[in-house]
């Protein structure tokens, strides 16, 4: 074969599987980068003990929620979205005057929303005196949004919800950032770019330390693709969403600015959490070694998100802890 024949086949081969790898990235930005249907229930459908307790603080949690004074609240994010949560202001403590207002915001997941997510925590967080701040992510429930970016837009957004809550709550608030999966990413990539000063602590419940990574594990248990393949796909993908939605991936990443938390932090992560292992929460935790308070609740029978539902009394604990340590 002479040397012209050879540069021709290995041209072809190179543009060919160029073509193929792109193809492959388009499809996973206009598929899971893309707003996700949020599942609700159906009848008949929650099947397992953890499913339906968790339906169980869900309703539970609404019921306490209602009985409170909730107005709806838009922010407009930096790239000119219009960002929708709800405020709920808490009508059970008794406050003496001049006391701060003690706010949590809480951050749900991919595929989520305020509401159908860490509002079960509801229930706890009115007990405790807290007014709640419960957020749709962009691209999530009424919020607006093109592209879901995995915390490397989110975490401009929570850092402006945070204000808005100190608009609301008064200068002298105390607020509290609770996210798990994407939204516990959102949060703490927050609080480590810098953040406002009211913010005391963050609960960090099965979240990723670096969003490429994990998307490269999800995608190895989910599809029959050789991971080599997976992962030079991934690599087309990185250029495509500096291009198309504006954002670097490498920004989604926890671990890469673990050096700048200093705020104090509970991780939990549940012991079998097949979606985000165990080892990417403990090196998350491992790496933020910078603030004075980090402690780690592993709940050894949860799933992913699961760790309230498997061990409520002690993830309860552990928040309480946090906001004696931070807050009081």
């Amino acid at each position: 074969m002479r040397k012209r024949d050879i540069g021709i086949l290995i041209g072809g081969t190179t543009l060919g599987m160029s073509t193929i790898l792109t193809g492959g990235a388009l499809y996973l930005l206009n598929t899971k980068f893309r707003r996700q249907k949020t599942k609700e229930p159906k009848p008949g459908s929650i099947e397992t003990v953890n499913e339906m307790h968790a339906d169980y603080l869900r309703r539970k949690s609404f019921a306490r929620i209602k009985a409170q004074d909730t107005e709806g609240i838009d922010i407009t994010s930096r790239d000119g979205l219009v960002l929708h949560g709800n405020y709920v202001h808490n009508l059970e403590v008794q406050r003496e005057s001049g006391d701060p207002v003690d706010v949590v915001v809480l951050s749900h997941g991919y595929g989520g929303s305020g509401y159908k997510d860490l509002a079960m925590f509801a229930d706890y967080y009115i007990s405790k005196g807290f007014d709640l701040m419960i957020i749709d992510q962009r691209t999530h429930g009424r919020s607006e949004g093109d592209f879901i970016t995995f915390g490397a837009r989110e975490y401009m957004d929570i850092s402006d919800w945070v204000n808005k809550a100190v608009d609301i709550a008064g200068n002298d608030c105390r607020i509290l950032l609770h996210g798990w999966s994407m939204g516990a990413a959102s949060i703490y990539l927050a609080a480590a770019h810098g953040i406002a000063p009211q913010v005391k602590g963050l609960i960090y419940d099965c979240g990723y330390a670096i969003a490429e990574a994990q998307m490269f594990r999800t995608a190895k248990d989910y599809s029959v693709v050789p991971p080599c393949v997976l992962w030079y796909t991934l690599q087309f993908l990185k250029p495509l969403c500096r291009l198309i939605c504006g954002f670097d991936l490498n920004d989604a990443a926890p671990l890469f600015v673990a050096k700048d938390m200093t705020l104090p932090i509970l991780f939990v992560h549940g012991a079998k959490d097949e979606l985000i292992p165990l080892n990417a929460g403990r090196r998350l935790y491992e790496a933020t070694n910078r603030t004075h308070y980090r402690k780690m609740l592993i709940v050894p029978d949860a799933g992913h998100t699961y760790s309230y539902v498997c061990d409520k009394p002690g993830y309860e604990a552990a928040i309480t802890d946090l906001i004696e340590y931070a807050m009081r």
